[in-house]
């Protein structure tokens, strides 16, 4: 790899919480190759940059009316 800091590195636990994901997410997201990651000891860790890369690539830019008037403002 190219000298990551270890401040880059996130575990599984981290980046459930900053996803708002679940276990069974997570898995699926390794399991389909769209969250590259890497395995030691046991414990897998994801690279901060994958993430925030996966995020930018997915944004759709659309605004969403959250007042319950079923509203997708563009």
């Amino acid at each position: 790899m190219n000298n990551i800091p270890l401040e880059d590195w996130l575990d599984s636990q981290d980046v459930k919480l900053k996803l708002h994901i679940c276990d069974r997410t997570l898995q699926k997201l390794r399991d389909n190759g769209t969250l590259p990651f890497t395995r030691l000891n046991n414990k897998i860790y994801y690279r901060r940059q994958d993430i925030e890369q996966i995020l930018s690539n997915n944004y759709t830019g659309n605004i969403i009316d959250f007042t319950g008037h079923g509203k997708t403002i563009k």
